[in-house]
C-alpha cells in the first residue's frame, strides 16, 4: 500500500510539475506587448498566388545563436517608401495582348492589383529599350529640330495599352522614365543601337541646336503621355551613360549630361510648367564615379534625386553624407540570363536590402513580362516575372513573381523604413499603424528560430524552411 502510495504521490507530483511549466509558458507568451503574424513564400517554382500562412511558433526557451538576433528600432525612421515595381516595354506588351481578353485580365489583376503582386512603382522607356522590337524613337526624320514630325504612334500599338491596362488595375500607381538612346540623327553615329561598333561615335553630338532640340523631344514626350492619360512623375535624363551597348544607348559624360540638363532640359520644363521631376542618372557604380561628380554645389539643387542600377549600398549610402537632401531612386536591377531559377530568386532579398537599406525609395525589378523566347531583340535572354508564350497561351509565373509578390507587401507604398541591427540581410519597415514589417529570407532545408529583440522584449520566433518570410509585428 506504501509503495503504491508513493508511486502515486510521483506521478501526481510530475504532472503538477507540467502543468507549472505549461503555464509558466502560457503565461510569458501572453504577455509579451507584441504578437507576430508570419507570411511566406516558395522560391522552387512559380505561383499566381504563391502567399502562404505559418503558424506562428515562439519558444521563448529556445537557444538562439547570436548570428540570429535582430535588433528592431521602429522609432528611427528613415526614408518614405514609393514602393516595388518593374518594367514595361514592348516584347511583354505584344506577348500579354496575344493571350485572350479573359487571361489578360488576370494577368494584369495578379501582376498590378493592391491586394496581388501591387506592382505600384514601375518604369517605361523614352523610345526603345533594350526589349522593344526594335530600335526607334518618337523623332524618325533627320534633322527635325522643331520636331513637326514627333510622334509616339510606335508606342499606340504595345507599350501604352500596356500602361493602360495597369493604371486601371491600380490607378495609384507611380511612372518613372528614361531615354536608352536619343533619335538616331541627334548622335554622331546616326544609329540609336551599335554602340560598340564605333564608340566614339555612340554619342549625343555636342551641339546648342542639337541640345534644344532634344530637350523639345523630351517635352512632347511628357505632354503626349499626357494626351494619353499617363503621367510620368519624374524621368532620369539617360539611361547607362557610361556603356557601349549593342542596343540602343548612348555613352554621356558627366559634363555634358550636366550642360543638358541644367541649360536646356530643366528649362524647357520649367517654360512648359511641367510637374515631372528630372533626376541625375540613371547611374552604376561600375567604371564610372559619375554619382559624385554630379552632387557638387551647382548641380545639387537642380536635380529632384538621383537613380540607380547595378550599384553597391556603400556608394549610394556616400551620398545622402554628401548631400542629405537628395532622393534616391533604383531604376533597374539584375537581368540574369533567362532561366529564371529558384538560385537566381533567391538574391533578390540581398538586392531589395542592398537598395532599400542604402536609402532608396523603391525596388524596380527589370522585365514585368517577356515572351517564350525571354530573348530580346539584339541576341540575349534575361529574366522576368512572367513568360507568355505567344503561340499556345500558356502563362508562366516565375519563381522571382513570388518574390516580388511577398516583398511588395512589406515595402509598401507610405510605410517608413526603420532602424535595425542583424547579421541576416534584412529590410524593416512600419505602416501608419506602426505595425512593423520584417522581410527575412531562410535558405535551409529546415526551419530556423531568429530572436526579435524591441523595446527590451525578447521573442525567439521559428521560421519555415527554404522560405521568403514577412514577419508582421504587432502591439
Amino acid at each position: 500500500m506504501a509503495k503504491w502510495f508513493h508511486l502515486k504521490t510521483n506521478k501526481i507530483m510530475k504532472i503538477y510539475k507540467i502543468l507549472i511549466t505549461a503555464l509558466l509558458l502560457t503565461s510569458t507568451i501572453t504577455a509579451q506587448k507584441y504578437s507576430v503574424e508570419i507570411s511566406y513564400v516558395s522560391l522552387d517554382k512559380g505561383e499566381a498566388s504563391p502567399i502562404k500562412k505559418y503558424d506562428t511558433n515562439i519558444n521563448p526557451k529556445q537557444k538562439v545563436h547570436q548570428k540570429d538576433f535582430i535588433v528592431l528600432v521602429p522609432e528611427v525612421e528613415f526614408q518614405t517608401i514609393e514602393g516595388i515595381g518593374g518594367a514595361f516595354n514592348e516584347n511583354g506588351g505584344e506577348a500579354l495582348f496575344s493571350l485572350p481578353k479573359s487571361k489578360q485580365k488576370e494577368v494584369v489583376k495578379n501582376l498590378f492589383n493592391t491586394n496581388n503582386a501591387n506592382l505600384v512603382f514601375n518604369r517605361t522607356p523614352i523610345g526603345a529599350s533594350d526589349f522593344s522590337l526594335d530600335a526607334y524613337s518618337y523623332s524618325m526624320a533627320p534633322e527635325d529640330y522643331k520636331m513637326k514630325h514627333f510622334s509616339i504612334k510606335r508606342d499606340k500599338k504595345y507599350l501604352l495599352p500596356f500602361i493602360k491596362v495597369a493604371l486601371k488595375e491600380n490607378n495609384a500607381m507611380l511612372l518613372q522614365a528614361s531615354p536608352w538612346s536619343p533619335p538616331a540623327w541627334m548622335k554622331y553615329s546616326n544609329t540609336m543601337d551599335k554602340n560598340n561598333v564605333d564608340e566614339e561615335k555612340s554619342r549625343l553630338k555636342e551641339s546648342p541646336e542639337i541640345y534644344k532640340a532634344y530637350a523639345n523631344y523630351l517635352v512632347k514626350y511628357i505632354e503626349a503621355y499626357k494626351n494619353e492619360g499617363v503621367e510620368i512623375d519624374r524621368f532620369c535624363v539617360q539611361n547607362e551613360p557610361d556603356t557601349y551597348a549593342p542596343f540602343p544607348g548612348c555613352n554621356m559624360t558627366i559634363e555634358q549630361l550636366q550642360e543638358l540638363s541644367l541649360n536646356y532640359i530643366i528649362p524647357a520644363f520649367k517654360k512648359k510648367n511641367l510637374n515631372t521631376g528630372i533626376w541625375a542618372g540613371t547611374f552604376r557604380t561600375i567604371n564610372r564615379g559619375d554619382h559624385y561628380k554630379i552632387l557638387n554645389p551647382e548641380t545639387i539643387s537642380k536635380f529632384d534625386g538621383i537613380g540607380f542600377q547595378y550599384a553597391n549600398e556603400p556608394f549610394m549610402r556616400e551620398v545622402a553624407l554628401l548631400a542629405p537632401n537628395m532622393k534616391i531612386m533604383n531604376t533597374e536591377t539584375k537581368c540574369y540570363n533567362g532561366d529564371n531559377s529558384t538560385k537566381q530568386a533567391k538574391e533578390r532579398l540581398s538586392e531589395i536590402a542592398n537598395y532599400i537599406n542604402a536609402g532608396s525609395t523603391n525596388y524596380c525589378y527589370w522585365n514585368i513580362i517577356l515572351n517564350e523566347t525571354s530573348r530580346s531583340a539584339w541576341g540575349w535572354k534575361q529574366n522576368s516575372l512572367m513568360v507568355i508564350n505567344r503561340k499556345n497561351g500558356e502563362v508562366q509565373y516565375t519563381p522571382d513573381y513570388n518574390a516580388m509578390y511577398l516583398a511588395s507587401t512589406a515595402v509598401v507604398k507610405g510605410d517608413k523604413r526603420i532602424a535595425h541591427i542583424s547579421k541576416h540581410r534584412i529590410v524593416t519597415t512600419k505602416n501608419n499603424n506602426n505595425d512593423i514589417k520584417v522581410l527575412i529570407q531562410n535558405d535551409k532545408s529546415t526551419s530556423q528560430f531568429v530572436r526579435l529583440m524591441i523595446d527590451e522584449e525578447e521573442i525567439n520566433i521559428e521560421l519555415p524552411k527554404d522560405a521568403l518570410c514577412r514577419l508582421t509585428i504587432k502591439k
